[in-house]
This record gives structure tokens, C-alpha cells and sequence, in this order.
């Protein structure tokens, strides 16, 4: 008998858990089954589990199957903040007030807390990086400086008009497409990570953490 392959042990895990969260609405199975999906997947991604026997360490330490559907059922307090989520949310009040308080260095110190988690997915540490570099705070720095400086000059023959020469030296928007951009990179500088927030939330909150002790935390 041929030994199973990593891909083939991680679809073997994900029918077992579905057969086992069989008891769940439809739309909450299917949510939990994606979620262990990306929790296994982020985990593969860093490097983690690259052969079978490391992706069997891995699906050991997440638990079985069953326990993880039991734990998804619908009596399950919500609400609470778990031990694993406290490098999540201060992370993302890093990211925000760090750089508001302190820019740029406040907000090197959230990404350097954000690429050290392991609720979030390699992509969605990308989109934390490099979506509004700086963040809130380095939106308004950024709008603080100066962009462009204009001089006006004075000039004509004594016998004609007087004209106004302007010149400007540097590069800046228009109003009319500054000011909505500046808009949306601000909203988007708070809307990003209100989403890296709210998806480790749900995986923190509905899987197991993987931690390298070799033993599950319980749910």
C-alpha cells in the first residue's frame, strides 16, 4: 500500500470533518470546513507542513475532526477574546493608534507583529502591508507635506500690459481627484484592518491555535 500523499491526508481530514459537523446548518458546516481549509493552508504556506509526516503532526495538533464540530456547535459561547487573539488585537491597535501616536515607526511595529501571527494567511498579511503603507498616520503625514511650491512672477514693457508669470515645481493632484483619493486611503487605512481583525476573530474563536508544543488548546 502506497503511503498517502500530504494533499491526499488534508482531503482525508476535511471529509471527516465534514461527515462529523454533518449536524450543523448547511451554510455554518461549509464555513467551518473553509476556515480549518485556510487554518491548514496558512500553516502549510509558512513552510510548516511540506511532507506527510509533518502534515500529520500538523492535523494532530488541530485536534480531531469531531471534537472540532462538537466545539462549532451552536451553544458555543461567543464573544469572548481567547489568550491566542491578544497578539491579534494588539496588532491591529498597533497598526492604528501605533501609527497615529508615533508615525511610521508605530506602524513598522504592527506589521512586524502582524507577519508574526499565525491567524492570518500569507495574503492577508500582504494586504495588511501593503495596502496604505503607514497607515492612519501616515495618510496625515503624507497630507501634511508639502507637494508642490508655486511662485508668481511680474514682468511687461513699460508701454504694455503687466503679465503674471507662474511657475510651480513639484507634483500635486487636482482637487477634484486629491481630495476623494486622500478620502479612500484614509477609510481604507481603518477598513483593512477591521478585516484582518474580524477573520482571525472567527478562526481563533471557532478552530484550535496551532502551537509548536505538540498539544491542542482546548476549545
Amino acid at each position: 500500500m502506497s503511503t498517502p500523499s500530504a494533499e491526499d491526508l488534508v482531503l482525508d481530514y476535511l471529509s471527516r470533518l465534514e461527515a462529523a459537523a454533518s449536524h450543523l446548518p448547511p451554510e455554518r458546516r461549509v464555513e467551518l470546513v473553509e476556515e480549518i481549509r485556510s487554518h491548514i493552508d496558512a500553516a502549510r504556506e509558512s513552510g510548516e507542513a511540506r511532507d506527510p509526516a509533518a502534515v500529520r503532526n500538523l492535523l494532530d495538533r488541530l485536534g480531531s475532526p469531531e471534537e472540532i464540530a462538537a466545539a462549532a456547535a451552536p451553544d458555543r459561547r461567543r464573544g469572548e477574546v481567547r489568550p491566542g487573539l491578544l497578539h491579534e488585537y494588539a496588532t491591529v491597535a498597533t497598526l492604528l493608534l501605533g501609527s497615529i501616536l508615533l508615525p511610521v515607526i508605530g506602524w513598522l511595529c504592527g506589521v512586524a507583529l502582524l507577519w508574526t501571527s499565525r491567524q492570518w494567511t500569507t495574503r492577508e498579511k500582504l494586504l495588511g502591508t501593503l495596502v496604505v503603507p503607514g497607515g492612519p498616520g501616515g495618510v496625515w503625514l503624507a497630507s501634511a507635506l508639502p507637494t508642490q511650491n508655486c511662485s508668481e512672477s511680474s514682468g511687461g514693457s513699460p508701454s504694455g500690459p503687466e503679465t503674471i508669470t507662474r511657475a510651480c515645481s513639484g507634483f500635486a493632484f487636482p482637487p477634484l481627484v486629491g481630495i476623494p483619493l486622500a478620502i479612500v486611503t484614509l477609510v481604507a487605512s481603518f477598513v483593512v484592518p477591521a478585516v484582518l481583525l474580524s477573520r482571525a476573530r472567527k478562526r481563533a474563536g471557532r478552530t484550535p491555535r496551532l502551537d509548536t508544543s505538540g498539544a491542542s488548546a482546548p476549545s
